[in-house]
């Protein structure tokens, strides 16, 4: 007994691992996650709507789902004989424990079944004299917990929300007696819910990518790029941004400018003297319509900033320590933006007096490249300082 309960562990352990290994970025590196949690007590309805945030497809490249749950689901039964004779009664019942969502996703558990009876009932009386019998409170499941990978799922992709139903209900099956009966159902559902994004960040462009540079000449602003490799299959574009955050595409450029057709320029005109500073990537679309981005490169000038800041420490692990060198302090809002342009962190700060801020994120960022912009918000000036983290 005790070799075969050894066996059992072993194929779930391993059954367990075969599902994450699914999740595993191309280079073979363990991925991030993004875990969201929903707790509910006392369910009664049959069918529940869960809403959770979908995965925002400019963070970077969705691998894999993970559902998993804790289920305590408590019931009570009430079954009445409706013939005008007694009948001996005898009913098998399971709970089902199910959650649907987009494109096929679908995950559920089923409690062993369980007879009840025979019960003897007299015939029926509408007084309710030894016509029905109840039974319960039983526990059908009894923290029950249940975990499922899937696949990459479109459903879960972009911005907004994702809605899971899940129903929870009882299947009635009378073994022993007549149809004519009648069975009530009374239950309560805890429920315990977590969904996992396993992502990788945007790798493909960046190992292709040798060369990407942004320069000023003259009144234009010159985007040269190089490729390690060319699919014809593959769409390189610019894209622009004046904020650092919100981008426009500008367009391909040229390709094979200098002879070499892995080398492409875009030249940028400034439009009506047009100053401050201009940030750019480079978007690669493939065949299957997946994007993935470039870091951000930026050119240009800003106006005079008084303000002037330090970041330190540069690479940083855990947080960040910004020092104002404004005489007479000030208002400021301090963002922290990712390589693909998503705002992952903002908030304001007053310093009265030539001082520092210390930032701490509540979740560390994945490691990479980030740009901290500082404004300055009496005059609106800002400054943006590139950060690597480990």
């Amino acid at each position: 007994m005790k070799y075969l309960y050894l066996l059992f562990i072993l194929f779930f352990s391993v059954a367990t691992q075969n599902g994450f290994s699914q999740c595993t970025c191309n280079d073979g590196s363990v991925p991030d996650s993004i875990v969201y949690h929903k707790y509910l007590d006392s369910i009664i309805s049959t069918n529940t709507a869960l809403v959770f945030p979908k995965f925002s497809d400019t963070m970077g490249v969705l691998t894999c789902i993970r559902l998993s749950d804790t289920v305590t689901t408590v019931v009570n039964y009430n079954i009445e004989n409706n013939l005008n004779s007694s009948e001996d009664y005898l009913f098998e019942t399971y709970r089902r424990s199910q959650f649907t969502g987009p494109n096929g996703f679908f995950s559920s558990v089923t409690s062993p079944p369980k007879n009840y009876g025979p019960f003897t009932l007299d015939a029926y009386d509408p007084a309710g004299h030894n016509d029905e019998a109840s039974i319960g409170p039983d526990t059908v499941f009894n923290k029950n917990y249940y975990t499922k990978y899937f696949g990459s799922n479109s459903g879960f992709y972009g911005s907004g929300d994702v809605t899971l139903n899940y129903l929870t209900t009882s299947t009635f099956t009378i073994l022993t007696g007549s149809d004519n009966t009648l069975i009530k159902l009374q239950a309560y559902t805890r429920l315990d819910v977590q969904l996992v994004y396993y992502w990788c960040p945007f790798s493909l462009l960046e190992t292709k990518l040798t060369k990407f540079s942004v320069s000023m000449k003259g009144n234009s602003i010159v985007i040269d790029w190089n490729l390690s490799e060319r699919s014809s299959a593959d769409k390189y574009e610019i894209e622009m941004s004046r904020d650092g955050k919100n981008f426009v595409n500008l367009g391909q450029g040229v390709s094979g400018y200098n002879g070499n057709a892995n080398d492409s320029r875009f030249i940028y005109s400034l439009q009506d003297n047009l100053q401050g500073k201009f940030y750019f990537r480079i978007k690669q679309t493939d065949v299957s319509g997946k994007s993935f981005y470039s870091e951000i490169r930026q050119a240009g000038t800003t106006t005079k900033n008084n303000s002037k800041v330090i970041v330190y420490p540069n690479p940083t692990v855990s947080g960040i320590n910004i020092q104002f060198a404004k005489a007479d302090g000030g208002n400021y809002k301090v963002e922290m933006i990712n390589s693909v342009g998503q705002m992952i962190f903002h908030k304001n700060y007053h310093t009265a007096n030539p001082s520092s801020v210390n930032i701490e994120w509540p979740h560390k960022p994945a490691p990479g490249i980030y740009y901290v912009r500082v404004t300055d918000m009496n005059n609106q000036t800002f400054q943006l300082k590139k950060l690597q983290i480990l």
